[in-house]
């Protein structure tokens, strides 16, 4: 498979894939605005990319470009309903507008549809959880969360 890439120059499949990843490394570092110009062009060439889309969609979240980011979701949720990566996205982006208890029922619903063995995954959405009722100052809720997810973390390292 042959695409144009961002230069207009002709992009092959591995180099689209390796596009792709620089721009969630990029996020995991916390370096959104590279992130964001990495992906945004790539969203034009492959506008169906579910996967490309959310890294989309965290970027425009993580830029702060929150109108960006619901437009984004929203495309996530109408293509594919039924996918607990945009939910999650629509939680925090829930929560970035504010709305920490509709936040709270989409991560409930991202935790309850995640398997009870993958440790790390659970453990990230009530890492999630546990900030939104810290901000809710439910401080005991909060502290019941985070060990929990030690206990989590230290089954993910046994396995």
């Amino acid at each position: 498979m042959v695409m144009l890439g961002a230069l207009g120059r002709a992009q092959s499949a591995d180099e689209y894939d390796a596009t792709k990843a620089k721009a969630r490394e990029a996020l995991a570092k916390g370096e959104y605005e590279m992130a964001l110009k990495l992906v945004e062009p790539l969203s034009r060439k492959a506008p169906d990319d579910y996967e490309l889309g959310l890294t989309l969609a965290r970027a425009y979240r993580l830029n702060g470009k929150l109108e960006q980011a619901e437009r984004a979701t929203q495309w996530l949720l109408d293509l594919r309903p039924e996918m607990m990566g945009g939910i999650w996205e629509a939680a925090l982006l829930r929560e970035a507008f504010g709305d920490l208890n509709g936040a709270v029922e989409l991560l409930n619903t991202v935790y309850r549809a995640t398997a009870g063995t993958r440790y790390g995954e659970r453990a990230k959405v009530l890492a999630d959880l546990a900030r939104i009722f810290e901000r809710q100052e439910k401080k005991e809720d909060a502290g019941q969360l985070r060990r929990e997810i030690e206990r989590l973390k230290e089954l993910e390292k046994k396995n």
